[in-house]
């Protein structure tokens, strides 16, 4: 999850969200490791802030209400057709067969297990090519399906990325791929961490405050 974390001699560990950012206030010497645990468990409350705020402020307002739905950086309405038997994507719209068209449930069905589809073809050649780009090589890819964040990499260099990454635009999907890979040689976001990122994405700071305007992306679909 993407937070800023703010410490100062206070007792408790709270979390607000201010802008459609979350920002996490702890006393100075709790770990980053409780802090994000506490997150976690969070996690659904956090996820029902940020998307009152996109309600409220966000130009994604259609694709959180479903008339529209966000794939590569752009959003194309949903638009029932007679003609296709499956989802297309064609001239900026989605095109969903008619049999869905007037069941809201189904139609959330077969939209998710159309994503998830181009998901785990697009991501894993963008990760092979990515890869193959930097140098920093990795264990094994899976989609996953997290609440809060785009992508992770574990100890062992596996790395899961968010199926909604094909949702945004190649630049923010560059970004998380590159920060994931830059985790197979630095386990952690210290500054040799950052510097790697850097060295592969020298606008990365703009790239990531960027990316924050789409966190409520991840609460879609469920």
């Amino acid at each position: 999850m993407q937070y800023k974390l703010i410490r100062s001699k206070r007792k408790t560990l709270t979390i607000c969200i201010k802008d459609g950012e979350v920002i996490v206030k702890s006393p100075p010497r709790i770990s980053v490791e409780h802090i994000e645990k506490f997150l976690e468990e969070k996690s659904e409350w956090v996820s029902k802030k940020l998307a009152e705020h996109a309600r409220k402020t966000s130009v994604l307002s259609a694709v959180i209400s479903g008339d529209c739905v966000m794939y590569h950086g752009r959003q194309c309405a949903v638009v029932p057709s007679e003609k296709h038997k499956r989802i297309a994507v064609a001239d900026g719209e989605l095109l969903l067969p008619i049999k869905y068209a007037t069941d809201k449930s189904a139609a959330l069905r077969a939209i998710t297990a159309w994503f998830k589809r181009i998901a785990a073809s697009e991501l894993e050649a963008a990760l092979t090519e990515t890869s193959a780009k930097t140098g920093l090589k990795y264990k094994s890819f899976a989609l996953t399906n997290a609440r809060t964040k785009w992508g992770s990499c574990d100890g062992d260099c596996d790395i899961r990325l968010n199926w909604r990454l094909v949702m945004l635009d190649s630049n923010l999907i560059d970004y998380v791929l590159i920060h994931e890979l830059a985790h197979t040689v630095h386990h952690n976001h210290g500054a040799e961490f950052w510097a790697l990122v850097k060295s592969f994405a020298p606008d990365y700071a703009a790239t990531k405050k960027r990316l924050k305007t789409y966190s409520v992306l991840t609460t879609l679909y469920r």
